[in-house]
């Protein structure tokens, strides 16, 4: 083999040299690719959790705090962290809902101006954290953090928050984009978790709702079926008695009128006493079934008479109070009614009572308050009286409150009302109780 040449080898070592260079280049470029790839899986894998597994996994109703455990657990696992956290924005505070490792950590107030400005921030660091949340750097001296706010459509839900202590310094450049669109995503399905719970909680009430009205109807049905059944009897028991007794009389009457006179004269005198008793029986029906007063004079004049006849010391305010439809004004006074009844069943031999009517912000108003001994509303369910109440009002769209602290009753109702029940623009008179 010949000799090579002086000019020949410098040539060979300068292509040797150049291919070295290649094959370096070649290396450093696949192994920057291997980790650039290694990040995105890392990347990938929390992104595709909380995009995809998290949706499915909350729609099949998997608890959401084992969700989050493990979404946090896929932060901490890609990206070798010392701490991943998140936390949740709940009534004007931080509460730490997971963490990997689990640890305690007290919930940090947050003022509604601060939660506007974490919803906005991007992916900060401690200094971020030290401005506006400084209490989430509490044990965190040694540590470089990266917090990313959980945010949609400006409401914040919470922060994530990754931790480590060894090779921090380059944490922001592998984890900030990835923990920008976890919580993007995640911000997304809380969102929707917030909402489908709003919903179902609307559902629920408005089951409730259903069945409190189903079976205020029924009660409604049950009472004007046993009203009636009362009038009849008082009727028959009072009123038809009173005529029967008359008829009577009217025939005992014809027979006396010629062969005795004087006899017939006394009759006379006890049919007109009799159809004044029938008179005086049919009236305190009708005052029973709807008070004559409250159709003609309204709510003031009605309840003055009632609390100058009630069965303990009461007296009204009620002026100011204009005239509305016959169903809001009788479901108004039979409540203050049954209010005082039942403060003179409960409230002791030496109570009394105040009533007050008034119209505030397009409701008709009413409180009945004794200074009796009281009671605890928690331990004693509502029994027929306030029942009857509930359902008067709630026939109306009304509501009431009862108010018990050991020392006086105070029951509290409300009706809507509306110009077009309003019957008279002036109200009626207050003829306050002597």
């Amino acid at each position: 083999m010949p000799y090579l040449s002086q000019l020949d080898r410098p040539i060979i070592m300068l292509a040797a040299l150049v291919a070295a260079i290649v094959v370096v280049a070649l290396g450093t470029s696949a192994a920057s690719a291997l980790s650039r790839r290694r990040r995105e899986t890392k990347s990938l894998s929390a992104i595709d959790f909380v995009r995809t597994s998290f949706a499915s996994q909350l729609a099949r109703g998997v608890p959401i705090d084992e969700l989050l455990l493990q979404m946090v657990e896929a932060l901490r696992d890609g990206f070798k962290l010392d701490v991943a956290e998140l936390w949740l924005c709940e009534a004007g505070s931080l509460r730490l809902a997971v963490a990997e490792p689990r640890t305690v950590r007290k919930p940090i107030p947050i003022t509604p101006a601060e939660e506007a400005i974490a919803a906005n921030a991007h992916v900060s660091s401690a200094g971020w954290a030290r401005v506006w949340v400084p209490a989430l750097l509490d044990g965190r001296d040694q540590a470089t953090l990266r917090v990313a706010p959980v945010s949609n459509s400006g409401q914040l839900f919470g922060l994530v928050v990754a931790e480590r202590a060894r090779n921090g310094e380059s944490l922001a450049t592998e984890v900030d984009v990835t923990l920008d669109e976890v919580a993007r995503e995640l911000g997304v399905a809380l969102k929707k978790a917030h909402l489908d719970a709003s919903l179902q909680n609307t559902l629920e009430q408005l089951r409730q709702q259903a069945a409190e009205l189903q079976a205020s109807r029924g009660r409604l049905v049950a009472a004007a079926d046993a009203e009636r059944r009362r009038i009849e009897r008082n009727l028959h028991d009072g009123a038809q008695q009173h005529l029967v007794a008359l008829a009577v009389k009217v025939r005992l009457l014809e027979q006396f009128a010629e062969r005795d006179p004087e006899r017939a004269r006394s009759l006379m005198k006890q049919l007109q006493d009799d159809v004044t008793s029938a008179i005086e029986e049919l009236r305190s029906l009708a005052h029973g079934i709807y008070p004559p007063l409250l159709s003609s004079a309204g709510l003031g004049v009605a309840m003055s008479a009632a609390c100058r006849r009630a069965p303990l010391p009461a007296s009204l305010k009620a002026d100011g109070v204009a005239r509305h439809a016959p169903e809001i004004e009788a479901a108004v006074y039979f409540c203050c009614l049954e209010a005082l009844q039942n403060a003179a069943k409960h409230a002791g031999p030496e109570a009394s009572a105040r009533v007050r009517i008034w119209e505030d912000a397009g409701g008709l108003l009413f409180e009945v308050c004794d200074d009796g001994a009281g009671f605890d509303t928690n331990r004693h369910p509502d029994g027929i009286g306030l029942t009857n109440m509930r359902d008067r009002l709630g026939a109306v769209g009304g509501t009431l409150r009862v108010k018990s602290n050991g020392s006086g009753t105070r029951i509290h109702g409300a009706v809507p009302v509306s110009e077009t029940s309003v019957k008279a623009t002036e109200a009626a008179p207050s003829d306050l109780p002597r």
